[in-house]
């Protein structure tokens, strides 16, 4: 009873914080109605996306349809022919990579900037959110039988952290200090914001995603993947899905997290419960293996420094030696490939 009143309690503060968000303090805009209708096909399986209608809901935006050719003809994706269609594009990168990438687009886009804060920036912030989006829509894959669709587990990994950046902007003094106390004490920022704010990032950002109409699939996942033990049970596997692939991204070093200590996997919601396929140790250390592997590769694409672990600074942990990260201050890498532009969505180069 106590833990039900004590969250009944912070979502009704991080109510008043969207609130006053979106009244008085960030312009953040409505979702255009081509970028719904995208959204919509990110959602649904490969196999029942009409690409007709997202062929012409992308050229519809010149922005993003430029960013979709940029992509197709970078180094990642090198061919003899230029590529000027965006059906030769989908031939050439993969539909489901080019809808994860108008995802992240549109997002990015419509969402603000915030200064750099110790120990979080915006790049990283950005980089960090990739990275567990790509985690996460691995972990919907029908051979884990979790039964989440996965571009909702994508749009839900890229969206997890908004919060921070929201409270970033609009709180930066009370934000930073609790970056600071999460780096000084070693434990997860949710729980210093408890203190400081009365609630959590993600419970804001969840009233954010509310207000613009997103699936509620996706709002309670962003909203309790901090906690998936105490989501609604409707909507407690996509929040444990969340943290999960949370704490691969994290164990990654990809961007930052704010965190002051990085997650164990079996310290997760999926981790403590032994009947299901993802709980298995040989499962999770094959699953780990190949999604780092695969940040890892878009990650080399970029960087001139490949094999370089990037250690972050505000976490306890130590990314897996193999990995080779992107970190904000690396001396001007090399930017090609898919993460090369991926990066560049928010750096504008």
């Amino acid at each position: 009873m106590e833990m039900d009143n004590r969250l009944v309690g912070e979502k009704t503060i991080a109510f008043s914080i969207a609130q006053e968000i979106l009244t008085t303090s960030v312009n953040l805009p409505t979702i255009p109605a081509n970028a719904t209708k995208i959204l919509a096909i990110v959602r649904q399986p490969k196999d029942q996306i009409d690409i007709p209608l997202f062929v012409k809901l992308v050229e519809s935006d010149p922005g993003l349809f430029t960013r979709i050719l940029q992509l197709a003809n970078s180094s990642f994706y090198s061919e003899m022919n230029k590529i000027v269609s965006l059906r030769s594009a989908i031939t050439r990168i993969g539909l489901i990579e080019i809808v994860n990438s108008v995802c992240l687009y549109f997002f990015q886009k419509m969402l603000p900037k915030f200064p750099a804060l110790e120990g979080f920036s915006y790049d990283d912030f950005w980089l960090h959110s990739w990275a567990c989006a790509v985690a996460n829509r691995r972990l919907g894959h029908p051979n884990l039988e979790m039964g989440v669709l996965p571009g909702d587990l994508y749009m839900t990994g890229i969206l997890h952290g908004i919060g921070k950046l929201l409270m970033a902007i609009h709180y930066p003094n009370e934000f930073s200090q609790c970056l600071r106390k999460a780096r000084e004490f070693k434990c997860p920022l949710h729980q210093i914001e408890k203190d400081v704010f009365g609630t959590t990032d993600a419970l804001v950002a969840a009233n954010i995603l509310k207000s613009w109409n997103l699936p509620a699939n996706v709002c309670e996942g962003v909203a309790f993947h901090q906690m998936p033990e105490l989501a609604p049970p409707e909507h407690r596997i996509i929040a444990g899905l969340t943290q999960f692939a949370y704490a691969i991204a994290g164990q990654s070093g990809v961007g930052c997290t704010g965190d002051g200590i990085t997650m164990d996997l079996p310290a997760t919601y999926f981790g403590q419960l032994s009947k299901l396929k993802l709980s298995k140790p040989e499962v999770q250390e094959n699953l780990v293996k190949e999604i780092l592997a695969s940040l890892k590769d878009k990650a080399e694409s970029m960087t001139s420094m490949p094999n370089k672990p990037h250690t972050q600074g505000h976490e306890s942990k130590k990314p897996i030696k193999s990995q080779s990260v992107i970190t904000s201050d690396q001396t001007k890498p090399v930017k090609k490939g898919i993460f090369g532009w991926v990066k560049s969505l928010w750096t504008g180069n």
